[in-house]
């Protein structure tokens, strides 16, 4: 017994440790060293491609204005450029106010669905009759800068290129420890991004700011959650390329508190693991690079709340036969399980001790997200509607 819950501590920390530290890691002294995608310049006016932009939202009214607005000051020509902003059964007025802000610009299009039917549904409506070549979806709640769409689309000179997610740039909210906490989190997902879309590879996108081409938009399942996820590994199993460009940059505040964003993060765990079981196939060897960062960016990611488990579970076990090193794993626990709670608490530790807290805090939030998020996924719990994260 002993043995064995030795051995199940060791592939549990090595599970966790190889998606968190071991993948990066990789990244820096093996993966780096692969060619990159060449980045084409940004195209002149006559040669930019039709775009459709999309935006879906549900009781968007405290940002519509602002949203619809930024996009008609986007620097792209106006008779390529067509706005679809598409109503999820809103109550509101959403679609009254961006009808407003529009103030009859022949770009924009406000569609209103009287039904509350989720993201995914609304886009398979859209999406097939937009006038685009290039689709390009987005929230309600971002901000674009003025040569985001023009930095998307030159990526699609490429015509291996079939996917091509920009950059999400949150705006932080000083004093507050989870502000620290989402900036270091997004810091490392975003230089893997740079490192995986460099070579073609990149795993998913983000909903506020990504573009694909018409003609390969083939609509997602109605039950699908996160389509940003969905589409762009659909397409990686399909043999295309699927990039990441850092010059398209997208801007979104972040949740006053950790709390406001614990829904959204178990409603997107929940349709990680729904994706999982609907992609496994692209762990088969032959899909070369994207096998081994799928593994090691996603499915290693995903399971491992439940190997947090079962090496705490390992510990207790070695603690109670009295193993050789046990208390001094007890202790350790103990530790982490305090300073995570300190982290949660209203009460910040000061310096060093406090950011590290913030941190440890934001991990097991996240991956308790991801743990009640697999068990709705496994009771079938799952709405595609959501609800709107509070921002301010």
């Amino acid at each position: 017994m002993i043995v064995a819950a030795w051995i199940i501590l060791m592939v549990s920390l090595a599970v966790v440790l190889h998606s968190y530290v071991g993948y990066p890691l990789w990244w820096r002294l093996i993966g780096g060293r692969r060619p990159l995608l060449p980045v084409p310049p940004i195209q002149e006016e006559p040669s930019l491609p039709d775009i459709s932009v999309i935006v879906v939202g549900y009781n968007e009214a405290g940002c519509i204005t602002r949203r619809v607005e930024n996009l008609l000051q986007c620097d792209y020509p106006a008779d390529r450029l067509e706005i679809i902003i598409a109503s999820d059964g809103s109550d509101d007025g959403t679609e009254q106010l961006a009808a407003q802000a529009a103030g009859g610009d022949a770009r924009v299009q406000v569609r209103h669905f009287t039904e509350r039917r989720g993201k995914v549904r609304v886009l398979n409506d859209v999406c097939p009759q937009a006038k685009g070549g290039i689709l390009v979806l987005s929230d309600a709640n971002v901000d674009f800068a003025p040569d985001t769409l023009r930095c998307l689309v030159r990526r699609f000179q490429d015509p291996k290129v079939a996917c091509v997610c920009g950059k999400l740039v949150f705006r932080p909210r000083e004093g507050e420890a989870h502000t620290q906490s989402e900036g270091i989190y997004w810091k490392l997902e975003t230089w893997l991004k740079q490192h995986e879309g460099g070579r073609g590879v990149l795993l998913g996108a983000n909903g506020a700011n990504f573009a694909l081409r018409r003609d390969l938009w083939a609509g997602c399942p109605p039950e699908i959650v996160v389509e940003d996820l969905y589409v762009p590994l659909r397409l990686l199993m399909d043999g295309w390329a699927v990039v990441f460009e850092p010059a398209a940059l997208a801007y979104e505040d972040l949740p006053p508190a950790l709390s406001d964003e614990f829904g959204r993060r178990v409603r997107i765990g929940a349709g990680d693991y729904q994706i999982l079981a609907r992609c496994l196939s692209l762990l088969n060897p032959t899909h070369g690079l994207a096998a081994w960062v799928f593994f090691s960016h996603k499915v290693l990611r995903w399971v491992a709340p439940f190997f947090m488990l079962s090496a705490l579970l390992s510990v207790i076990t070695l603690w109670g036969m009295g193993a050789a090193g046990s208390l001094q794993l007890g202790a350790a626990c103990v530790a982490i399980m305090a300073l995570t709670a300190a982290g949660f608490s209203s009460l910040r530790l000061p310096g060093p001790l406090g950011r590290l807290a913030a941190v440890s805090a934001y991990f097991a939030s996240m991956n308790a997200a991801l743990l009640l998020g697999c068990l709705r996924w496994l009771r079938g719990g799952q709405k595609t509607t959501w609800k709107r994260t509070r921002r301010s």
